[in-house]
């Protein structure tokens, strides 16, 4: 009861603090990926191996390690503590780390590294706190608030008191969340009176409390035994103006959960559902572990029924599994394993769970017949076939002999294979004196002999022995072989540069040392030693080695009874069948040593003329040929004697002129007088006349030259007498526009305006409320075909918008109606959404929501499409309208599926203010994450000047860890800053730490220059992103020794106002971060030539630009490139390629084209999309000529074939398709290539007639060109049949197949293409007769494995058998080793549309 009245007390203070309440909680990240199975052991070991033969692990900057580690914890909820030690090394390192990098690495050490006792992740912060101090790397508040959060996460017993003494003593301010946090320590600790002390404290500086403290409260009150008191700050928050939320009901149910007050919890559970609390999967966990650290584990069964498993279920178990088994409960974490829901294969099978658990269990140190136990039961139930070799491999790579060794044991018990690399974690992490132990046990217990590449990589290492002779010895009385003992430590050695030792070794242990794997280590140690003799002496022993190996290879040949061959011939007979394996070393070495190759060759050459070496003619030759003109008389003699054969082995002790088209009126007409004048014809330059009359849109001087012109009898197109009209409609003159339409249609009956004419004509006629008129002109105009492509421009589609748009404001839906059906008819249009909306805005402007509902089913039905969703989805919320808002929604779904409706419905209730609405559905299971679509809308409203949206959003998205919320919170705070709302701003990053969202650099900087211009003091330290100018510098210089050195604690805290100006390419770089554009541009534009800027830059820029569709800007800076010789990043050359073509911009086309290699064309694939660019400007025929020409002017079979190497198969395509009135003459080119036998093209041309039911002539071209071709292109055709569900196509490629050459897994293709068109059909029995015939071409390996099982599946799913065994999956190097004729190119096996094939409309 007293705990009750201390309760009571505490109303008091809340009560003053209602009017500043935040409503927030602090929810752990959670990530909607499934986990995925580890790699099995066969991994690469990345720790401790002290050889060169271990995978050295690329360096990562600062800036991708930590990028990596937030990755991660938005990916999965969880990282490494590994990957935070390399982290910390790279800081110590540079000796640097900036305030957000700091803040962020700090945040990691908390509940993200679940797999860490708590112990451990508070060392690893406070080491790293340590660092960040002597580094003097600048903090603030925030990153106290994050070491706060650790603390309180790995329940580090510290006295709040002290923490905030240190924090005061350094002048930094504390804030609300620094106040909120020491109140949760001290609940941690059941300190109930030092919390409440805490509160008088906030309540003095009027600092608003919100939801954690609450929560704060119920833990504190657990802790101490006070599970009434918990129970009531429920009311109490209630009291104060809160609603309690799932996090609030989350914290009571723990602390039943922690005493075992079962009925209270179930009674708690019982209440969330009416009251609309909603308990994710990761709160019930959480309740799960509280049961289970205190003792009541076996009351888990009832929480765990409770499970949703919702997608993010996966990650959140793991860590959870984690933690426990942490403490030892790994039977309750086993029950939580056999919840989590596993994906399946590409075959159907589940994929294989619980490696995470196995590993933590080795790490954990657990009692092996634990885990041995535990990996039988996963076996035994099929969650992880492999349990026992992952517990194996985590136990060698935690370097534990006495627990690997039993475990290796029970897997050679149960008849697993035991492998080298097993043991050479153990080598890298026992002591010395242990590694010769480890080789004997291999030996004697597990009967693996160690082989060369353990010994001379793993074993030799880590003996720390530098007597050579020494480490032979010790490793023969270990029991390895003589041999490999020798050429392990000769390895050794030349890999440590001891080259003269190695060459000791060879000549006191005569064996065969493999030349290959010699020969690199070899030359390096000569580079770093320059030790020629002991090279010479290494040379001559290999020699003697390959001579030893030849010489036992021919004596065991010659050993059979019959043989009379005598030893002298059998060496003679070795010695001639021997590689010139002493060229092949100097050959090595002079490549490798370019700078010295004349010094060295002089050097090594004469040293084998002494040994008595001979080297091949072949070497010879090719050491001549690549000395060139550095060839010496005395390097040419040398060669000499070394190839005479002579010698006997020594016993061994642009312009600038305007266009027409840019001349102005009057400078034209001077132009036809001056040529007039010289007597010559101005024909040419008076239609340019004309054409520049109307770019003026000049009409009276217009009507002046087309009057002079026709009284000088000059041939006026009739096209001219359009545009004419076309100027009167401009003007605003429907009258003279009708009459001279009327003059053109009696001059020519069948003339007919261009739809652009056309439509501005009708707009003008409408407006002057003469629709009868404008009604005739559109149905004279009409066209047959769908709009032009050059009349689909944005000012044309705007322009019919227009006219739609001013109709619909008038509120006339029936006129609206007729105009847009006739707009329809005659093919004026293509319906979008943005032409569609004023369908519905007619009807929202006289707010007649059940016709604007009728009209947009009527839409989605007949044009696919959703115009002004958005608009009246905010109507109908408005209006509470719930059955047309789930109609709407329901329409919207048959065309953009769920997931988008269901975020534009998140959209629509958050711009209503609906908040809780479009959190229930962010948080509906299943619902995939689209960044983009939150991305998209925040710049929408960003754009619009809508705060109270991305307000709402931040609410909406709160606690949900698989939406980046950086976004929108950046977002909102340049919209803050826009208006002004600089508290606004601030409260943001106050609000971000409570959240445990870690602002970005370009926030905090965006937020440090609003306060600075406002003058207000800036609370964190500014990132830097550029070093201080030289006057700053100069400044700092100048100040005094003691001033520089004495600093008070709050000046240290807090940041000097003084804003350093970043360097241009500094601001270019953030420009580029942030995606402003318009920023990068101009800051390029100011670069100083001493700035230099990486091509990774100028390839960001130039693909913001292209995404912006400022294509211009774009090709400058590309060809700037090109000029220097260098081209953007493989990946945006492309994609801005593709732009430049899809809009036939051939001129910039030809400009790359004629300063790019082949090489590099062939990576862009560039004649392809050059090609691509040919057909949209309409050339498509012109390019096939310029083909054809070439071929023509070929004078040779090899000009041809590389002709046909750069032939762009893609495009060809696509010329075909789009263009089929060109068939004829692009089979009149792909003659002219196969007369050559270069047969793509007419690969090619032979596709489109099959795909396209052109079977009589595509037979033709088969018969005479392509039956007895070795490999062929059909992938599309598959594809094509495959998608048409056409089995008459796949049956036609089959019998042209059937009698060719190709490869019986290229016929298997087409087979398995016809088998899924039947199974998909549900003709199974005709499936069966396909496979029939098949068998009877090709094996039932080449038939498609996937297509098998389908059909398997489908006969047995009518109680049938399956009369066929599907064969084995194949390995990759069965794969690879196996060719296919169809497989042999991109254009064969890649599934997709070519680049130069449109895509097809979604209505159509």
């Amino acid at each position: 009861m007293a705990s009750i009245l201390r309760t009571g007390k505490l109303l008091r203070y809340f009560a003053g603090f209602t009017r500043n309440v935040v409503v927030n909680s602090v929810r752990d990240c959670e990530s909607s990926s499934l986990l995925q199975s580890a790699p099995c052991m066969c991994g690469q070991f990345q720790n401790g191996f002290a050889s060169n033969a271990a995978a050295n692990k690329a360096e990562l900057t600062l800036d991708r390690q930590i990028r990596r580690l937030d990755q991660d914890a938005r990916r999965i909820g969880r990282i490494s503590r590994r990957d935070l030690e390399e982290v910390l090394d790279e800081i110590r390192t540079h000796r640097t780390a900036t305030s957000s990098q700091s803040l962020l690495v700090i945040r990691c050490c908390g509940n993200l590294v679940p797999e860490e006792l708590p112990e451990v992740r508070t060392a690893l912060v406070q080491e790293i706190w340590k660092t960040l101090n002597a580094l003097n790397v600048p903090m603030d508040i925030s990153h106290y608030n994050a070491l706060l959060r650790v603390y309180l996460e790995n329940e580090h017993q510290f006295a709040p008191t002290d923490f905030l003494a240190e924090i005061e003593a350094k002048g930094i301010e504390p804030n609300r969340v620094t106040y909120q946090r020491l109140i949760a320590r001290y609940c941690q600790q059941g300190d109930i009176e030092g919390a409440t002390r805490i509160l008088e404290f906030m309540r003095a500086k009027n600092l608003p409390v919100n939801e954690n403290v609450f929560n704060s409260l119920i833990l504190g009150h657990s802790q101490a035994n006070d599970l009434e008191s918990a129970k009531g700050i429920l009311t109490v928050m209630k009291q104060a103006g809160l609603e309690p939320s799932a996090d609030t009901y989350t914290t009571l149910l723990c602390a039943f959960a922690r005493h075992g007050d079962l009925d209270s919890m179930h009674a708690t559970l019982a209440e969330c559902e009416p009251k609309e609390i909603i308990l994710l999967d990761k709160d019930l966990l959480d309740i799960v572990y509280t049961l289970t650290v205190n003792g009541h584990g076996e009351q888990v069964d009832t929480v765990l029924s409770k499970m949703r498993i919702s997608p993010g279920f996966n990650q959140d178990a793991v860590n959870i599994i984690l933690r426990l088994v942490n403490k030892g409960h790994e039977d309750v974490a086993l029950k939580l394993l056999r919840l989590m829901p596993r994906s399946t294969r590409v075959n159907g099978e589940p994929v294989d769970v619980g490696a995470f658990f196995i590993r933590q269990l080795v790490k954990a140190n657990r009692p092996v017949e634990k885990i041995l136990s535990i990996c039988r039961t996963l076996q035994a139930e099929g969650l992880n076939p492999k349990a026992l070799t992952i517990a194996t491999e985590a136990g060698l790579m935690q370097g534990v002999a006495h627990n690997a060794m039993p475990l290796l044991q029970e897997m050679r018990s149960m008849g697993l294979p035991i492998r080298q690399h097993y043991f050479w974690p153990l080598f890298c992490a026992v002591d010395s004196n242990q590694v010769l132990e480890i080789v004997r046990r291999m030996q004697q217990e597990f009967e693996v002999n160690p082989n060369s590449e353990t010994i001379r990589d793993y074993v030799i290492p880590n003996l720390k022995e530098k007597n050579w002779e020494r480490i032979v010895t010790v490793l023969r009385d270990a029991g390895v072989p003589n041999s490999t003992a020798v050429t392990s430590a000769v390895y050794a050695a030349l890999t440590s540069h001891q080259i003269s030792e190695a060459a000791k070794i060879m000549e006191q242990h005569r064996a065969y040392y493999v030349p290959i794997l010699f020969r690199q280590p070899l030359i390096l140690a000569l580079s770093h030693t320059n030790d020629y003799a002991a090279f010479i002496r290494c040379v001559r022993q290999l020699h003697e080695g390959v001579q030893l190996q030849a010489g036992r290879e021919a004596n065991e040949e010659s050993a059979e009874p019959a043989a009379s061959t005598s030893d002298v011939e059998a060496s003679a007979s070795a010695e001639r069948s021997t590689p010139d394996i002493v060229g092949g070393i100097v050959h090595e070495a002079a490549i490798y040593f370019r700078r010295e190759r004349v010094a060295m060759l002089e050097k090594v050459l004469q040293g084998l003329v002494k040994q008595g070496l001979s080297i091949s003619s072949g070497k010879a030759t090719s050491l001549s040929e690549l000395l060139g003109s550095e060839m010496t008389p005395k390097i040419a003699d040398l060669l000499g004697k070394l190839t005479s054969g002579e010698l006997e082995p020594v016993p061994l002790p642009n312009s600038g002129k305007r266009g027409l088209d840019t001349l102005t009126i009057d400078e034209l007409e001077r132009f036809i007088k001056n040529v007039e004048a010289k007597g010559e014809n101005g024909n040419n330059i008076k239609r340019q006349l004309l054409n520049a009359c109307f770019r003026s849109q000049n009409l009276e001087r217009t009507l002046q030259v087309i009057e002079r012109l026709e009284q000088e009898k000059f041939q006026i197109p009739i096209g001219i007498y359009a545009q004419l009209t076309d100027l009167y409609t401009h003007h605003k003159r429907s009258s003279d526009a009708l009459a001279q339409y009327k003059k053109l249609r009696e001059a020519d009956a069948n003339f007919k305006l261009d739809n652009f004419k056309a439509v501005r004509l009708a707009d003008l006629l409408l407006q002057e409320e003469r629709e009868k008129e404008a009604m005739q002109l559109l149905q004279e105009n009409q066209k047959e075909n769908v709009t032009a492509e050059g009349e689909g421009s944005f000012n044309y589609v705007s322009t019919i918008w227009r006219l739609l748009n001013s109709m619909a404001e008038s509120g006339n839906a029936e006129q609206l109606q007729r105009v847009f059906d006739v707009l329809i008819a005659g093919n004026y249009m293509q319906p979008t959404n943005v032409l569609l909306g004023p369908l519905i805005k007619v009807h929202l402007s006289r707010d007649d929501i059940p016709k604007a509902m009728d009209a947009f089913e009527r839409i989605c039905q007949q044009h696919k499409a959703t115009p002004w969703k958005n608009e009246l989805a905010c109507r109908l919320i408005q209006k509470e309208d719930a059955a047309n808002l789930q109609r709407l929604t329901d329409l919207s779904t048959g065309i953009h599926g769920e997931v988008n409706s269901l975020y534009d419905l998140v959209f629509s209730f958050v711009e209503c203010g609906r908040v809780r609405q479009a959190r229930k559905i962010l948080e509906t299971p299943g619902l995939r994450t689209r960044p983009q679509r939150i991305s998209n809308a925040c710049d929408r409203y960003k754009n619009e000047g809508m705060l109270q949206p991305l307000e709402g959003l931040i609410e909406a998205t709160k606690d949900l860890g698989h939406i980046d919320r950086n976004k929108i919170y950046y977002t909102l705070l340049l919209s803050y800053d826009k208006a002004d709302e600089a508290e606004k701003a601030l409260g943001l990053w106050t609000k971000m730490q409570e959240e445990a969202v870690a602002p970005t650099d370009a926030f905090l900087i965006k937020l440090a220059e609003l306060l600075t211009r406002k003058n207000m003091q800036v609370p964190f330290v500014v990132p830097e992103t550029a070093a201080p100018s030289r006057k700053t510098k100069r400044a700092k210089a100048e100040k005094p020794e003691a001033e520089t050195k004495v600093q008070t604690p709050a000046a240290a805290a807090a940041p000097a106002p003084v804003k350093l100006t970043p360097s241009h390419a500094a601001v270019f770089r953030r420009a580029l971060q942030t995606n402003d554009v318009d920023a990068a541009v101009a800051a390029k534009q100011q670069l100083a030539s001493s700035d230099k800027i990486s091509i990774m830059d100028t390839s960001r820029l130039i693909e913001l630009l292209v995404r912006a569709d400022r294509l211009g800007e774009a090709t400058k800076y590309v060809d700037e490139m090109l000029a220097a010789k260098l081209h953007p990043q493989p990946k945006i050359f492309k994609y801005y390629l593709n732009k430049i073509a899809a809009g036939g911009d051939l001129a910039a086309m030809e400009r790359i084209n004629e300063q790019l290699s082949d090489e590099q064309k062939r990576l862009a694939s560039f004649d392809n999309r050059y090609c691509h660019a040919y057909i949209v400007a309409g050339k498509a025929q012109q390019y096939l000529q310029q083909l054809s020409d070439k071929v023509e002017a070929a004078k040779s079979a090899d000009e041809v074939a590389k002709l046909a190497e750069k032939f762009p198969r893609g495009g060809a395509v696509g010329i075909l398709d789009k263009h089929p009135e060109l068939t004829k003459q692009f089979e009149s080119l792909a003659e002219k290539y196969a007369a050559h036998n270069q047969l793509g093209p007419m690969n090619v041309l032979w596709m489109h007639l099959i795909s396209s039911g052109q079977e009589v002539a595509s037979k033709q071209i088969w018969d005479k060109h392509l039956s007895s071709a070795p490999r062929l292109m059909f992938q599309r055709v598959l594809q094509t049949a495959r998608e048409q569900q056409d089995e008459k196509l796949a049956s036609t490629v089959i019998a042209q197949l059937r009698d060719s050459k190709i490869s019986e897994g290229a016929i298997g293709n087409a087979y398995s293409c016809l088998l899924d068109i039947q199974t998909s059909k549900g003709n199974t029995d005709k499936a069966m007769d396909v496979l029939a015939n098949a068998i009877k071409d090709v094996s039932l390996e080449n038939i498609n494995r996937t297509a098998l099982l389908r059909l398997k599946q489908a006969v047995e799913a009518k109680s049938q058998k399956f009369p066929y065994t599907v064969p084995e999956k194949r390995t990759k190097a069965d794969e690879s080793s196996s060719s296919s004729s169809s497989s042999s190119s991109d254009d064969d096996v890649a599934p997709k549309i070519p680049e130069t094939v449109p895509q097809k409309p979604e209505n159509a």
